[in-house]
């Protein structure tokens, strides 16, 4: 599997547990007395959420431009 690929599928896999994490706690909070019981329950989410998808988002740009230099150096080698 390439790079690209795997981390398209690392982005997926972030936002179905991120959304299953947010739905349990949302579930628990509403359990337990709404937005009183959790106050900074979106605050939170949206703090861990941005930072995850940063972070894969860097990782995905970083592999492709990565790979275009690699095909550049390819590239030099094989006209000299």
């Amino acid at each position: 599997m390439n790079r690209e690929k795997f981390l398209l599928w690392i982005l997926a896999g972030i936002f179905v547990s991120q959304f299953s994490v947010f739905a349990v706690s949302l579930g628990y909070c509403m359990n337990n007395g709404g937005l009183k019981a959790c106050p900074n329950i979106s605050q939170s989410y949206e703090k861990t959420f941005n930072v995850m998808i940063a972070t894969t988002l860097a990782l995905l740009t970083g592999a492709s431009i990565n790979k275009g230099k690699s095909e550049c150096n390819d590239c030099s080698k094989t006209t000299k």
